[in-house]
C-alpha cells in the first residue's frame, strides 16, 4: 500500500480534467474531453474520449497531439464533428526584432480551432476548415449534412483562409502589427485583440465541399442553433446602432437556405441573456432562452427561463416565480476546463425542459414544466453538476459532477427510477495517493443575513496546536462559491494553514434579493459578510490562530482582499490578484458594463467622488500589511496597470511590497495559464505567507 502524501504545488500538472459530456442519440457511448498538462513542453493537451455507457470501459476517439475539444454526434449517431487546435508554437521575441515580419495584430485572425469530422466507429479524421477566424460552437443540422458554427471574420475581407501571403509591400509587411481601433469592444479577455473582426455564423458541408459564410456586419453574433426542419438557424446579438453599448440582447432567426450575407429577422430581446442557451422545441414552434429583463441590475439578475414563439415573437417567463439562478453559476474551481452544455434542453414531448440551478452552494439538474414553470429537483448533494447531455429519448442522461475532493467525473443518470451510477474515475488514482482534508460547511449570520461557509482544515492538525488562517475572498460578484474542488485550497491546507471562504451578498444561489445587496456598493455589506465569517471561523475552530491571519483574493476577490487590509492592520499578509483596484481608470474588456450596473451608467465625470470612494486605491495609505501583488501583462478583465499602480503606491509609502507578474497570460491564469507559471504563482503565495505569517 503506497503511503500517502501532502500535495505540493507541482501535483498540479498530475491532475487531469473531464469536459463537455455528449451522450449518443442512442444513449449507449458517451463523448467526452480528457485535458492534461504537459510539463515538458508546458501546455495542454486535449483528447476526446469515448466511455461505453453498458461498461465504463473508456478509449480515446482523437490523437490528443493538440486540444481536441467540443466533440459533438450527428443526429443519427454515424459521424462525430469536434475542433482541433494544433499544438502551439514557442513564442520567440525574434518576431519583434528588426527584419523580421510581425504577427497580425488581430489575435483572433492568426488562426485557431478547426472543425474536424470523423466516422463514429473509427477511422481517418476529415477537416472540413482551414480559416483564420478559427471555428467555435459547432451545430450539426437535423439531417447530419451541414455543420454550423461561429468564426470571425473582417466585415471588409469575409472568410480569410489560413496561410493567407505576406505583402511584399514593407511598409505594410512591417505594420501588421499596428492595431487601428474603432469599435468599443475591440478586446476580450483570453481571446485577445478583436481589431475590426466580429463573430459571425458560417456553415460547412458535410461532404467537403465548401464553407459558406452566412452572416456578415458590423456586429457579433453568438452560437447558431438549428430548427428542426433544419430552414432556421437561432442566435443572439445586438445589431442595434449603439448596440455595443448595451447589455441588451436580441434573439435574431437566419434562413439558412438564403444567399449571404442571410437578413436577419428580429424576435426576442432580454436586457441580460445567456447567448448560448438557445434551443428550440421539438414542434419548431418555440424557443428557448435564460436570462432576465431588468434594464439596471446586469450580472447580478437570476437568470430565468423565457419561451419566445417562433411566429409572433411573443415571450413568456417561465420560471418568474422561481427565485434562482439558472445554469452552472460555481466559481471557485481551478480544475476545469469549459464545463460543456448546462441546459436548457427540451424532452421530446415538448412539454418539459432540463436544466441546471443554483442553490445555497450546490448546482443540481433540475426539470421544468413548461405549464405552470414548476421547478422539480433531480439530483441532490454537496456537489456541483457542471453540464449534462441526453439521449433522443431524454430518458437517459450523462452528467458531469464535481465536489469538494474530486475535480469531476461522468456519471449516468436514469430518469425512470432517478438513479446515478459513475462511469468514469479520472483522478482517483492520484487522489488515492494524497492526503487532504474534506472542507467543513458552517453558517453564519452577518447582520440578520445566514451565510454559508467553507473551512478548509490543516492537514494533520494536532489537538491542541493551533495553525495561521487564510480568508480567501471570492471574486465575481455574480458567481456562486460551491461545492467543488480546488487544488490551491488544499495546497495551503497540505503546507499547515487554514483556509475559509463564503457566500457573501452578492452571489447566486439564495435569491434575488441576496445577490442584489452588494450592487454599487462594493465594500460595505460584502466586507462585513467575509469578516463575520473570519470571526466565526476563530471562534469556532479551535486549531485555528487568530494572531496569524492572512487574506488572498483575485479580481473582485483581490479588491476586496485588499478592501480588508486597509481596514485591518491584524493581518499579516495579503496577497492581492489581478484584481481592479482603481475605478476612475478601470478600463478593461467589460468595464464599460460594469459601470453601467454599479453606477447607473454615470461615467467618472459625473459621479467623480463615487467612483474614488469604492477605489481600494482612494485607502493605500492606511495598509500597513506585507502585500504580494500578482498580475498577468495580458488581463484584458483586469488591465496590468491596476496591478502596477497599488506596487508602486505601496513601494512609496514603505509597505513590504513585491510584485508578481507575469507576461503572456490573461485573468485566467490560475485556472488556464501555462502549467508552469500556475505552479510558480502557488509557490510565491506560499513564500509570501511563510515569510510574514
Amino acid at each position: 500500500m503506497n503511503r500517502k502524501h501532502r500535495l505540493t504545488s507541482r501535483d498540479l500538472l498530475r491532475f487531469q480534467m473531464a469536459d463537455d459530456p455528449q451522450l449518443s442519440p442512442d444513449g449507449s457511448r458517451v463523448l467526452w474531453v480528457r485535458t492534461w498538462m504537459d510539463g515538458e513542453e508546458n501546455r495542454y493537451r486535449s483528447q476526446i474520449q469515448i466511455t461505453h455507457v453498458a461498461t465504463g470501459e473508456t478509449h480515446p476517439f482523437s490523437s490528443g497531439n493538440g486540444m481536441d475539444t467540443f466533440p459533438r454526434w450527428s443526429p443519427d449517431g454515424c459521424w462525430i464533428a469536434y475542433l482541433a487546435s494544433p499544438a502551439p508554437q514557442i513564442s520567440s521575441d525574434a518576431a519583434t526584432l528588426p527584419g523580421i515580419t510581425p504577427p497580425l495584430a488581430a489575435d483572433v485572425a492568426n488562426g485557431g480551432a478547426q472543425l474536424l469530422v470523423m466516422p463514429a466507429d473509427g477511422g481517418s479524421p476529415r477537416q472540413l476548415t482551414r480559416l483564420a477566424g478559427g471555428v467555435r460552437n459547432p451545430e450539426w443540422s437535423p439531417d447530419g449534412q451541414r455543420i454550423a458554427f461561429n468564426t470571425f471574420v473582417d466585415p471588409l475581407h469575409g472568410l480569410e483562409s489560413l496561410g493567407q501571403p505576406i505583402p511584399e509591400d514593407p511598409y505594410q509587411r512591417f505594420n501588421r502589427d499596428v492595431l487601428v481601433i474603432r469599435r468599443l469592444r475591440w478586446q476580450m479577455d483570453s481571446i485577445g485583440h478583436l481589431a475590426d473582426y466580429r463573430s459571425h455564423i458560417a456553415v460547412a458541408e458535410l461532404n467537403g465541399s465548401g464553407v459558406r459564410l452566412l452572416t456578415n456586419g458590423e456586429f457579433d453574433l453568438g452560437a447558431p442553433g438549428w430548427s428542426p426542419d433544419g430552414r432556421w438557424l437561432a442566435t443572439t446579438g445586438n445589431l442595434q446602432a449603439q448596440g455595443e453599448l448595451q447589455r441588451k440582447s436580441f434573439i435574431y432567426l437566419v434562413d439558412a437556405t438564403a444567399g449571404a450575407p442571410a437578413q436577419l429577422r428580429e424576435l426576442f430581446g432580454l436586457e441580460e441573456m445567456r447567448s448560448n442557451d438557445l434551443t428550440w422545441s421539438p414542434d419548431g414552434k418555440t424557443i428557448a432562452v435564460c436570462g432576465h429583463n431588468d434594464p439596471v441590475i446586469g450580472h447580478y439578475g437570476n437568470q430565468m427561463l423565457w419561451l419566445v414563439t417562433v411566429e409572433e415573437g411573443a415571450a413568456r417567463c417561465v420560471t418568474a416565480d422561481y427565485d434562482r439562478a439558472l445554469g452552472d453559476y460555481s466559481r471557485n474551481s481551478d480544475m476545469r476546463r469549459y464545463g460543456g452544455d448546462d441546459g436548457p434542453a427540451w424532452l421530446p414531448d415538448g412539454c418539459t425542459l432540463y436544466a441546471l440551478t443554483n442553490e445555497a452552494g450546490a448546482v443540481d439538474l433540475v426539470q421544468i414544466a413548461v405549464k405552470d414553470g414548476a421547478v422539480t429537483k433531480l439530483t441532490s448533494g454537496r456537489h456541483s453538476v457542471v453540464a449534462f447531455s441526453m439521449d433522443r429519448t431524454g430518458m437517459r442522461l450523462v452528467l458531469l459532477i464535481g465536489d469538494d475532493m474530486n475535480p469531476g467525473d461522468l456519471y449516468l443518470f436514469e430518469r425512470a427510477d432517478q438513479s446515478l451510477r459513475r462511469l468514469t474515475y479520472l483522478n482517483q488514482e492520484l487522489l488515492d495517493t494524497l492526503e487532504m482534508t474534506e472542507p467543513i460547511r458552517f453558517s453564519v449570520t452577518s447582520g440578520t443575513v445566514p451565510l454559508d461557509c467553507w473551512m478548509v482544515p490543516p492537514v494533520g492538525h494536532k489537538p491542541g496546536e493551533r495553525y495561521p488562517l487564510i480568508l480567501y475572498t471570492g471574486g465575481g460578484p455574480g458567481g456562486m462559491r460551491a461545492s467543488v474542488f480546488c487544488h490551491e485550497f488544499h495546497l495551503y491546507a497540505a503546507h499547515g494553514y487554514a483556509v475559509v471562504h463564503c457566500n457573501t451578498r452578492g452571489n447566486h444561489g439564495y435569491g434575488q434579493e441576496f445577490s442584489l445587496a452588494t450592487r454599487g456598493r462594493w465594500g460595505d455589506l460584502d466586507y462585513q459578510d467575509n469578516m463575520a465569517c473570519l470571526g466565526a471561523a476563530c471562534e469556532r475552530f479551535d486549531f485555528v490562530d487568530p494572531t496569524r491571519l492572512a487574506v488572498a483574493g483575485g479580481s473582485y476577490g483581490g479588491y476586496m482582499a485588499f478592501w480588508i487590509a486597509c481596514r485591518h492592520p491584524e493581518f499579516k499578509a495579503a496577497v492581492v490578484d489581478r484584481s481592479l483596484i482603481n475605478r476612475t481608470s478601470f478600463a478593461g474588456d467589460i468595464g464599460f458594463l460594469l459601470d453601467r450596473v454599479e453606477f447607473d451608467w454615470r461615467p467618472l465625470w459625473e459621479a467623480r467622488e463615487t467612483y474614488i470612494e469604492r477605489s481600494p486605491i482612494t485607502y493605500v495609505a492606511q495598509c500597513r500589511t506585507p502585500t504580494l501583488v500578482v498580475h498577468s501583462a495580458q488581463d484584458h478583465r483586469c488591465p496590468i496597470d491596476q496591478g502596477e499602480q497599488l506596487y508602486l503606491s505601496l513601494k512609496r509609502l514603505g509597505t513590504p511590497t513585491e510584485f508578481v507578474r507575469f507576461p503572456n497570460e490573461s485573468h485566467e491564469l490560475s485556472r488556464s495559464g501555462r502549467p508552469w507559471h500556475r505552479v510558480f504563482r502557488l509557490d510565491r503565495y506560499l513564500e509570501w505567507f511563510s515569510r510574514w505569517v
